[in-house]
């Protein structure tokens, strides 16, 4: 009789065990389903509350002129050089000398903003000038002051040939760019002076209408972010597409919520033309932009 007591204890007590067991088995389960749920919940609350834009660009924006132009040859008949610092159609305007040689020459100083461009980070320089000359036959040269010469020059340019004026009556674009170069032409504290001339004597004495005057540097790649979201931003690739490439660059960059955030990148190469870059955060959102 207490052999058999004995043993109904014992599979009592295992029924108990078995069911506590079952009991701790199924609350690890329903904790984890729970918390699954509950992580799956703030990740899709999150990755829509993400809401990101950028843009990508190998150019600074344009710096102009700090003071009035320096005229060295001719002279200046009306404007201000404030009306030469943006493509809006108000001018300033400048006449060759009178007196033999009727040759014009006049220099800006312009000045590179090295706190958001710093010099590591620039490739080369562009300058851009629009104007109008009321004669068609004379060539005009931009020139950049040389620090290690002392002296302008157009060494390293991408052209030295200068431009000859299409139209009498209209408006005229010529621009040229310094790759290899540019550092001597650039100052330690970002400064450039900026020549534009006809240094060929004739008989015409020419008007020029300058409607604007610029220069701007070429860097690596940068990358502007906007995060108008209310949760970090963790933006963990970047991706370069166009017909012939499709490349992918890892990056590691954090925007706070409602930031800006700028971020230079040495490895990242944008094709000449129209591109697609693309923006993919940790969530898996992505930010799309055309580029070029």
């Amino acid at each position: 009789m207490l052999l058999h007591k004995l043993r109904k204890s014992k599979r009592g007590f295992s029924t108990v065990i078995a069911v506590v067991l079952s009991l701790v088995i199924l609350v690890v389960v329903v904790s984890n389903v729970v918390l699954w749920g509950y992580n799956l919940n703030q990740y899709d609350w999150e990755r829509a509350h993400e809401s990101l834009s950028f843009t990508a660009t190998t150019r600074s924006i344009w710096f102009l002129g700090q003071n009035e132009y320096q005229v060295n040859s001719g002279s200046k008949i009306s404007g201000s050089y404030l009306d030469t610092q943006a493509d809006d159609g108000a001018y300033e305007t400048f006449r060759e000398q009178t007196s033999i040689p009727q040759t014009l020459d006049i220099n800006g100083t312009f000045l590179v903003d090295l706190s958001k461009y710093p010099l590591v980070d620039i490739q080369g320089i562009e300058i851009l000038i629009k104007f109008q000359a009321n004669d068609t036959g004379d060539t005009w040269y931009l020139n950049a002051y040389d620090w290690t010469s002392d002296a302008y020059g157009n060494t390293g340019f991408n052209s030295t040939a200068g431009f000859t004026p299409t139209t009498a009556t209209g408006w005229d674009y010529y621009g040229v760019s310094i790759n290899s170069l540019w550092g001597a032409y650039v100052r330690s504290d970002g400064k450039m002076f900026i020549k534009f001339c006809d240094p060929a004597a004739d008989g015409n004495n020419t008007a020029i209408k300058i409607d604007f005057l610029g220069v701007r540097v070429i860097t690596c790649t940068l990358l502007s972010f906007q995060n108008s979201g209310s949760v970090t931003t963790h933006v963990v690739s970047i991706w370069v597409n166009n017909s012939t490439i499709h490349s992918r660059y890892d990056v590691n960059y954090f925007i706070n919520p409602g930031s800006n955030s700028s971020f230079f990148n040495t490895e990242i190469n944008l094709p000449k033309g129209t591109c697609i870059v693309k923006a993919v955060t940790e969530l898996g959102n992505i930010a799309v932009i055309s580029v070029g």
